[in-house]
């Protein structure tokens, strides 16, 4: 089954330096393929049901296309699948690591930040990143 749907809303502007991925960000990852082949998970919990297919931009959001193996004997997946076509499961979540760095005067700012993962989840984090459709059986 292939699940399409918002992982990250518009970036956060340039010079931003926080948790939240960025405009410029979203782009790298987008250009890169860093995303492509990733973990889906459930609610960022136990083992992997599916890998990201595809990223990219739309309107300054991060959608992505996510393929969950439903041929796959693991209950996880049974149970994934199960969730987004029964609507349980309406929002995507990216799990990542953001690292922190301390200047010679103390400040902290933020630093390298690093997907892990992506979760169907019953109710994200951020605004506006659902899941949109899923087609397959």
């Amino acid at each position: 089954m292939f699940v399409w749907g918002t992982a990250n809303p518009v970036g956060e502007s340039l010079g931003y330096d926080g948790m939240y991925f960025t405009g410029g960000e979203i782009n790298d990852m987008v250009i890169d393929r860093t995303l492509v082949g990733l973990p889906v998970k459930i609610e960022h919990k136990g083992e992997q049901v599916g890998h990201i297919v595809s990223a990219w931009q739309h309107s300054g959001r991060l959608d992505l296309l996510l393929n969950i193996d439903e041929n796959s004997p693991s209950m996880a997946t049974a149970v994934a699948s199960h969730f987004v076509k029964g609507n349980v499961c309406k929002d995507l979540s990216l799990g990542y690591t953001v690292g922190v760095q301390q200047s010679v005067d103390g400040g902290l700012s933020t630093g390298k930040k690093q997907v892990s993962e992506v979760s169907i989840v019953k109710r994200g984090a951020r605004e506006n990143c659902h899941i949109h459709a899923f087609f397959g059986t």
